[in-house]
């Protein structure tokens, strides 16, 4: 019996859809910059909650797949040493398996999630906290838009919480950018903030001499704070020139970012 034409037809092009989903799916994945080195799997876990766009570009579906690469520069730097696990909403059993949390101008929590991040930090728990006084990270999206990256850390209470303070200092200057020297990497940013000492708090902070890092040891956890969210832009930190073509970088931002991580993830 000769196979009927039109459901051999009809196969073959239900068959050419799911190859080309396939390859689809795979782009994707390739584009994303995740490696599939079989030692990946034994990544330390960072969860990571933000509202800048590094694990996804802004824009639509059809400008993800059409874009060079899906998260950003800093996001496929980071993830070659750690599993990046996004945090949507901040409770304990979210935390569940993750090493060391990261918040990079995340969006406000709750009265309910700073309660639990307190919490979660004072059992032992491990966070770098990345907030930016006021933040230059371009966006597609106009002012007054949810899917923008906040202009500036909502996360106040949490700072007085543990005896701190965020400001933005008056005297900024007109330069583009500003150089930092934190030990012995340089780092690269724009409009960094300072950390100030309450007069009144029982936790054991120390306050680094530019006023850019705070490490705190609360309870049993450990938290780094940042005066800065900008420093994780491509454009402060990516190789040019020479540079770029060789695949260093003009500065150590993520270098020092990850050196922070490894602190915190160390046992």
């Amino acid at each position: 019996m000769k196979p009927n034409f039109y459901k051999t037809h009809a196969f073959r092009r239900l068959s050419s859809a799911l190859a080309l989903s396939l390859l689809l799916i795979l782009a994707l994945y390739t584009c994303s910059g995740v490696k599939s080195d079989p030692v990946s799997f034994n990544r330390p876990v960072i969860g990571l909650m933000t509202t800048l766009p590094l694990q996804w570009r802004e824009g639509d579906i059809g400008d993800v797949i059409s874009s060079a690469g899906i998260a950003s520069p800093a996001f496929n730097r980071i993830s070659v040493n750690y599993e990046m696990r996004s945090i949507d909403n901040f409770n304990p059993k979210s935390l569940e398996g993750v090493g060391a949390l990261m918040l990079a101008q995340s969006r406000a929590l709750s009265p309910g999630e700073l309660v639990d991040l307190d919490a979660w930090v004072r059992k032992g728990g491990r966070l770098l906290l990345l907030a930016d006084p006021a933040l230059h990270w371009e966006s597609i999206y106009p002012l007054g838009d949810k899917r923008r990256p906040l202009f500036t850390s909502l996360l106040s209470p949490l700072f007085t919480h543990w005896g701190l303070e965020l400001v933005l200092p008056i005297a900024q200057g007109n330069e583009k950018y500003q150089i930092i020297k934190v030990g012995e990497h340089t780092i690269r940013t724009i409009t960094v903030g300072e950390w100030q000492a309450l007069t009144k708090s029982t936790e054991r902070c120390s306050i680094s001499e530019n006023r850019f890092i705070v490490k705190c040891e609360i309870g049993e956890g450990k938290a780094i704070l940042v005066a800065d969210a900008d420093l994780l832009d491509a454009e402060h930190w990516q190789g040019s020139g020479i540079r770029a073509a060789v695949g260093s970088d003009d500065f150590a931002n993520i270098d020092w970012i990850e050196q922070q991580l490894d602190e915190l993830s160390a046992k």
